[in-house]
Parts: C-alpha cells; sequence; structure tokens
C-alpha cells in the first residue's frame, strides 16, 4: 500500500472512531431533542476525513420525519452507522461485504477495474425507472434496469447542477447489453461494458408483491445498508388507504403503499385496470417511476 492510500486510511479510521464517540454521545443524551442542524459538524468532520459517503448518509438524517416515530427511526438509523463503523474495523470480514463496507464509506472502486475485473452478466436489459436527486452541488441520475432473467442492476450517472447527465438509458426501453457489476455483498450497481442493439420499446417482466418483497428481503440479508431496491410489479391495481393515501394491490390480495405527491397520473392511467407498475423501494414506500398500460404502453411518471 503506497503512502497516500496509507494516510487516507488512517484518516477514515480516525473520523469513524469521532463517529461512534458521537453516536454514543447522542444515544446516551436522548433523542427527544434532536434537531436537523446537529448534523452538519459530524457530516463535515467526515468529509475531512474523507469519508464522502457516510457523511452524505449522516447529513440525510435531517430528513427522517418529524413525528412521535422520529426518534425510533433516528435510533434505527444510528444502528445502522454504528454496525458500519464496527464492520470496518474488523479485517476478517468476506471479500464482497468488505466490499460494501467501503463503498458505504466512500471508497470508489476504479471505472477501469469494474470494467476488467467485475462480474459481467449479458442479458436483454429493460429500464424500469430512472430518478435524478441532487445532494451537495452534484446531481445523481439512478437508473434502474431489470434482466429477462430477473435479476435487478443500478447504473449511476454524476453531473454538476446545469449539466448534462447521461440519458442514453430512457424507461420503457430496452436493450441487449453486457453489465460489469462491482464488487458488493448484494450486487446491484453496474456499468454497462458493451451494447449489443440499439434500445427498443418493451414491457419489462415483474413480479408479485410477495415475489418482490422475498427479493428484497435477500438483499437486505447480504447488505443491511441497503436503503434503495427496484420494484417491478405486474397486473396490480391501485386503491386508496385509510390515510387517504395510495397503494398498489395485486391478484393475491397483497397491497404495497406507494409514495407519491401527486396520485392523478397513476390513477388516470390506470382507469381501475391491472397495469405493470416499476418504482425504487425505500422505507418509507414505493416511489412510482414508470408504468405500463396494455392500451397506452410506457409512461413515466
Amino acid at each position: 500500500m503506497d503512502e497516500r492510500r496509507e494516510r487516507r486510511e488512517r484518516r477514515v479510521a480516525a473520523g469513524l472512531d469521532d463517529l461512534d464517540r458521537w453516536l454514543r454521545d447522542r444515544v446516551a443524551r436522548g433523542l427527544a431533542a434532536e434537531d436537523a442542524g446537529q448534523f452538519d459538524e459530524p457530516a463535515r468532520r467526515l468529509v475531512d476525513a474523507q469519508a464522502g459517503a457516510l457523511a452524505g448518509q449522516v447529513r440525510g438524517l435531517a430528513s427522517v420525519p418529524h413525528g412521535p416515530d422520529r426518534p425510533g427511526a433516528l435510533l434505527a438509523e444510528y444502528a445502522l452507522l454504528r454496525l458500519l463503523v464496527h464492520a470496518h474495523r474488523r479485517p476478517d470480514l468476506p471479500a464482497p461485504l468488505r466490499a460494501t463496507v467501503r463503498s458505504r464509506i466512500g471508497f470508489t472502486v476504479p471505472r477501469e477495474d469494474v470494467l476488467s475485473d467485475g462480474e459481467r452478466v449479458r442479458d436483454r436489459w429493460c429500464v424500469v425507472g430512472v430518478r435524478d436527486s441532487a445532494q451537495d452541488q452534484l446531481v445523481t441520475r439512478r437508473a434502474w434496469l431489470r434482466g429477462r432473467g430477473g435479476r435487478p442492476a443500478l447504473v449511476l450517472s454524476f453531473a454538476p447542477p446545469g449539466r448534462p447527465l447521461d440519458d442514453s438509458l430512457k424507461a420503457g426501453t430496452e436493450l441487449d447489453a453486457d453489465l460489469a457489476f462491482y464488487p458488493a455483498a448484494a450486487r446491484l450497481r453496474a456499468l454497462v461494458a458493451e451494447r449489443h442493439t440499439e434500445p427498443v420499446p418493451a414491457v419489462p417482466d415483474g413480479t408479485t408483491i410477495a415475489g418482490f418483497l422475498a427479493e428484497h428481503a435477500a438483499a437486505l440479508a447480504a447488505d443491511p445498508w441497503t436503503d434503495r431496491w427496484p420494484a417491478v410489479l405486474t397486473d396490480v391495481r391501485l386503491a386508496r388507504t385509510d390515510a387517504d393515501g395510495l397503494a398498489a394491490l395485486d391478484a393475491t390480495g397483497d397491497v404495497l403503499p406507494l409514495r407519491t405527491t401527486d396520485p392523478w397520473p397513476l390513477l388516470s392511467l390506470s382507469g381501475g385496470e391491472p397495469i405493470t407498475l416499476a418504482g425504487e423501494w425505500t422505507p418509507r414506500g414505493l416511489h412510482p417511476l414508470a408504468a405500463w398500460h396494455p392500451a397506452e404502453g410506457a409512461v413515466t411518471l
């Protein structure tokens, strides 16, 4: 290991020790008086320690919804952060899990290493949704894919605000391609290594709600820090919930809550009929990204 890498490893280790002390202090003092601004300082210290991805997770604690459930939600997030700290200290972790831990902290794998050494999977990949988010003067585009073999994938692209992002992966299309996957315990993030065809319109293969939840549970078992996962549900109808929200209801009667501020595009598309629905699943529900209607085709949301 060269001197620069050793220096960074020491800085990251010291930053994680500092975060561990901060977490123990927050729990000892109680969570009732937590406020959003208090996460800025520990996040800044992690940036100084060159643990940028972890800094983003700490800063993201400010978005935990206020209300009676907030202390419990914060405690769960603190537990996951502390688990990450202690996992980093263990030299005996299996290589895939260690790759996940280092990625969550902020260590990156060079693109050329992924293309040369990453697991390659050729399939017909359906682009089931695209979502942009902004953080720390950077816009991230998440393109969610699902292979005809059932495997999910995530292709990320980044750009400063106002600069164009990669738009070669459009929701509602399918391409025959090789993906190269980043090392991880639950391999999801990938690069498009080689395209064999041009994208064409297509409807993705999906699953039932129970099938999706089983897939997500397996991902969580491999990577407990999984915070987003793609869902593609087939033959679901839309239903109103008791809280006047919206949910997906499949043919078996299972229900999955949807997280959307404007339900009308989905309601008008479905018209009470079954649709294929794709979205980004988080602990707060499913954020719809695209839907397919037998007569209307693909509609991005």
